[in-house]
């Protein structure tokens, strides 16, 4: 008999036990600029420090060698192996969150509004992303290494031609506001990231972006690398024009919300964060501030236990 009653209290506690809310950490993914790899030291000790300052499992994410790779690949193909990995991977099949830096936010804009069948993106952290375009490549003046050398030969052919478009990675994000015609006939990637294109507009691509829970923007306020450094916030110059920038919320892929950047923006999923420092010179107190909060967050799941 109390042999008896004390198992009917052990289920009766497993069986609490298997409805309780238990917390779980939503993981994240960083995705490198050009010219680097997951391997290493930088990239490395960023994604390590980003786990133990936030708790939560973190990965970066590599395609192919990495430095080659980020430079010659074009980015859709890049974005287009990034869902492929991340779909592959069981600890984001819940969801999960997105820190990027420089060029990787091309590719982490491609997994949010590309990756047909891929987990949901919850916070996206961009940290001195080219989102609107970039109207100079300062590497083109290296001469150092031999990728530079052959990047040099590919910019002499064209930005827009087809040779570069498929040979340069740098190539699908440049953006000369003189020639918006050329740009968008000839751009094979930012043009249908930012659905820039009169009457190819995707919806899809606009509620997969404007599903995030927040989006914050991080510019470096000595920024040499983006230029203009405002396209970090999605602002560029207007067309025809070199000389003046519109800040995101005069430009029409603001107005006419193209991506739903207004519409996160109105919610309040947006953050516009300005940090001293160059091209992705964090201070650690600013990555405490900044990134570190949108890492945190917690995936309410319920409990479940075979009795």
């Amino acid at each position: 008999m109390e042999k008896g009653l004390k198992w009917s209290c052990v289920a009766v506690v497993v069986a609490f036990l298997a409805m309780v809310d238990v917390s779980v950490s939503v993981p994240f993914i960083m995705l490198h600029g050009i010219i680097a790899g997951c391997s290493d030291k930088i990239n490395a000790n960023f994604t390590l420090l980003l786990h133990n300052l936030s708790g939560s499992p973190g990965f970066c994410v590599e395609i192919g060698n990495g430095v080659f790779t980020s430079m010659f690949m074009p980015l859709a193909h890049q974005a287009e192996i990034a869902c492929e990995k991340v779909k592959q991977m069981k600890e984001l099949s819940k969801g999960y969150n997105i820190v990027a830096r420089s060029q990787g936010n091309m590719v982490a804009r491609g997994l949010i509004e590309f990756c047909d069948g891929g987990p949901p993106v919850y916070n996206y952290i961009s940290l001195a992303g080219p989102h609107a375009g970039i109207s100079f490549i300062p590497m083109c003046h290296v001469s150092s290494f031999f990728f530079f050398i052959l990047f040099d030969e590919i910019i002499k052919r064209g930005l827009y031609s087809d040779f570069a478009q498929n040979n340069a990675a740098p190539s699908g994000y440049y953006k000369i506001p003189t020639d918006i015609t050329m740009y968008l006939e000839s751009s094979k990637y930012l043009p249908k990231l930012s659905n820039e294109i009169p009457n190819q507009r995707n919806s899809t691509y606009k509620d997969r972006f404007a599903s995030l829970h927040n989006l914050v923007l991080v510019k470096f306020q000595d920024d040499k690398i983006i230029v203009p450094s405002e396209s970090t916030w999605f602002g560029f110059y207007p067309d025809g024009d070199f000389k003046h920038v519109l800040p995101a919320q005069q430009t029409k892929l603001y107005t006419e919300d193209w991506i739903g950047l207004k519409k996160l923006d109105t919610a309040g999923k947006v953050k516009f964060v300005s940090v001293p420092g160059g091209h992705l010179d964090m201070a650690y107190q600013d990555v405490v501030t900044h990134v570190v909060p949108y890492l945190q967050n917690r995936e309410r799941t319920r409990k479940h236990q075979n009795i």
